[in-house]
């Protein structure tokens, strides 16, 4: 039986991961984009080991390793006073945890990386 032919809105970030992850299942994909020109929007990109995990399962990893930070830990600080509280820890703790890395990128760079194959 025939897969069904699959149509995605949007070329962002979700879009194209979907669109790859689908068409390395074997669905036919078609995916459509309204702006004319693909640009970078934002800033900054965090991507919890749940997404990275997708991502490397893309074969994403090597593009994404060249690209991406690995953030030591996150925290939070009282903006009239400057005292810090950590949240969490992430690098070699996250990777050992969740079994992938927590990654920080630029948008600008992780468009071109999520639309290379």
């Amino acid at each position: 039986m025939a897969r069904p032919h699959v149509l995605i809105a949007g070329a962002g970030i979700g879009g194209i991961t979907a669109a790859l992850a689908l068409i390395g299942r074997g669905f036919p994909v078609d995916v459509y984009e309204q702006t004319e020109e693909l640009r970078e929007l934002g800033a900054g990109v965090q991507v919890a080991p749940n997404g990275s995990r997708v991502l490397c399962e893309l074969g994403l990893e090597p593009a994404m390793a060249a690209i991406a930070s690995i953030p030591a830990g996150k925290e939070v600080r009282l903006f009239t006073t400057g005292q810090a509280w950590k949240l969490q820890d992430l690098g070699a703790e996250a990777m050992s945890r969740y079994g992938a890395p927590y990654w920080m990128v630029h948008r600008g760079d992780f468009l071109p990386v999520s639309r290379c194959c």
